[in-house]
């Protein structure tokens, strides 16, 4: 039998009620009607209600919000709404408003603090640029208050001031909202560099060794902490002389005096291992897992760990593509502490190969010394007069020894070998926060000179980083949906014409994504309406 539903008003003395219907024939062929839902009464409703109604119906019927609008109507503008509307969230549920508010009062501010830093954020997570082009392009955010350009440096300044406070705040919020025990903090550092080579003393940008591959530009050091979840705990800035081992009583001293963390295993790379980095953790409570320098070992050590019959122990783990990889390692003991050293067939095709491109970098090299700038030894060259290098045979032979070969130790008597593998195995978590700093938040090449403008970049950009993070976490809670990039490509599609429809200013809403709608949900943002007049827009 047939039916169909279809809406009926029915006027009563007690007001107006508005019931969906469904018609068909009964048994015996005769057409009658049964109530499918009330939806009460029509006084109940605002006209905006109805309307939204309305407009929902007709597009699930696929209609065209546009041809509602009929007579003179023209585009005033169009407008982002996505970026405020779901890391306006994250701002929120890390109570940093609260903490511009009081910055603003106790600064005495004239301008709203938080106003100019939710711009640079936004533009920072959409597409990072400078300080004056924020100020350019605020108006393509919709209902954005207007901010002054020196307000946004100003900003900056105030942001390097209260750094800590803020690092606090996020780093405490983001416990209480995840509920987890913090039992592995992962440590390590990475530089950022500007395009300049001006150097002054005593100033954070110094030349130095950079991880980006850049030579002759000036740079600083940064250290970051996060969990195992890439939450992050806090940072650190130091010139860009400094050595990276060096910074690492800093982020010990940061954890127990700043954050009050009092037990965790700190996991790290092997450029903090030092004899006096060990002491200083053990000195502080905590344990370690940290990265081993194989070839500084002695003899008696190092020998049956470069032994490979020695290796009986198996590991087997996934890969992030899920693809299964098999690591043989053994352990010794050795001055109170764990070795275990691993062995991997593919690490000693990727070393090999590392070794050949230097290999062929040094004979570029010594035919031509002046590509040379410093530390010959890094391409096995051994220096035999000015400018003159030849290539060190021994040090290429010695190099070929540790193919493969990698060594972390570790303090903690609890964890299996395996466990502390995988933990190690970890680190490449805050590679991926660094990543997600350089490339998709861009804080690298800087363009402030003052160190009291980077600082406040920095913090900036850990903000970024530290909404980005967490509203990842929170839409692919129980299945992978948005990566960094698909993220920013939905967050760029959420937009709204501001349309001129005769003597009225109305808004419409662009059509919603399948990612919008989740991304909404897990954030616990409603979406907007699709069609609403200028005055009765609410974010």
């Amino acid at each position: 039998m047939l039916s169909m539903a279809f809406l009926k008003v029915e006027r009563k003395s007690s007001g107006t009620y508005l019931r969906i219907l469904e018609s068909y024939r009964n048994d015996k062929g005769l057409p009658t009607s049964r109530v499918l839902y009330s939806l009460g009464k029509v006084e109940d409703y605002t006209p905006e209600q109805l309307r939204s109604i309305g407009i929902k119906l007709f597009e699930l019927g696929g209609g065209e919000v546009k041809t509602l609008l009929e007579g003179d109507l023209r585009e005033l503008g169009r407008f982002n709404y996505g970026y405020q509307q779901i890391f306006g969230k994250a701002l929120e549920h890390y109570g940093l408003n609260d903490i511009f508010r009081r910055i603003k009062k106790n600064s005495k501010l004239e301008f709203d603090l938080g106003n100019s830093i939710l711009l640079m954020l936004l533009e920072r997570l959409q597409e990072p640029c400078s300080k004056r082009s924020n100020f350019l392009k605020q108006q393509e955010y919709l209902n954005l208050p207007p901010v002054s350009l020196h307000h946004l440096y100003r900003s900056l300044d105030k942001l390097a001031d209260h750094n800590l406070l803020i690092q606090q705040q996020i780093f405490h919020t983001g416990r209480d909202l995840f509920n987890q025990k913090l039992d592995i903090v992962f440590y390590d550092v990475t530089t950022f560099y500007f395009e300049s080579e001006v150097e002054k003393e005593g100033e954070l940008r110094q030349m130095g060794f950079g991880k980006d591959g850049k030579i002759g530009n000036t740079q600083i050091l940064f250290g970051m902490m996060i969990d195992a979840n890439k939450n992050p705990i806090g940072y650190r800035i130091f010139k860009g002389d400094s050595f990276e081992g060096h910074t690492f009583e800093k982020a010990l001293d940061d954890l127990k005096n700043q954050f009050n963390i009092d037990k965790v295993i700190v996991v790290a790379d092997r450029g903090m291992l030092s004899k006096n980095n060990i002491a200083l953790t053990i000195e502080n409570g905590y344990e370690y897992i940290l990265g081993e320098r194989l070839k500084s070992l002695p003899k008696g050590i190092k020998g049956p760990l470069l032994t490979l019959s020695n290796y009986k122990h198996e590991w087997i783990y996934k890969d992030n593509e899920g693809e299964q990889i098999s690591i043989r390692y053994t352990t010794i003991k050795h001055e109170g502490k764990t070795i275990i050293a691993t062995y991997s067939q593919s690490r000693a095709k990727k070393d090999r190969m590392d070794r050949e491109k230097k290999l062929a970098t040094a004979q570029k090299m010594i035919a031509n010394p002046s590509l040379l700038k410093k530390k010959p030894a890094r391409f096995f060259l051994q220096s035999t007069g000015p400018e003159t290098y030849i290539l060190d045979k021994e040090k290429v032979k010695q190099a070929e020894l540790y193919d493969g070969f990698l060594a972390i130790s570790t303090n903690n008597e609890n964890l299996s070998i395996a466990e502390v593998l995988e933990q190690y195995k970890q680190l490449y978590k805050i590679e991926h926060s660094f990543r997600s700093l350089k490339s998709h938040l861009e804080t690298r090449p800087m363009f402030h000179w003052t160190d009291k403008r980077i600082e406040g970049h920095i913090c900036l950009c850990y903000m970024a980083f530290a909404l980005l993070n967490f509203t990842l976490q929170k839409v692919n809670a129980t299945k992978p949906v948005l990566t960094e990039g698909s993220l920013r490509k939905t967050l760029d599609q959420m937009q709204v014409s501001l349309l001129q429809h005769n003597d009225e200013k109305v808004y419409i809403r662009s059509a919603q994504s399948t990612n919008e709608v989740t991304l909404q949900k897990a954030m616990g943002v409603q979406p907007l309406q699709p069609l609403v007049r200028e005055d009765r827009l609410i974010m």
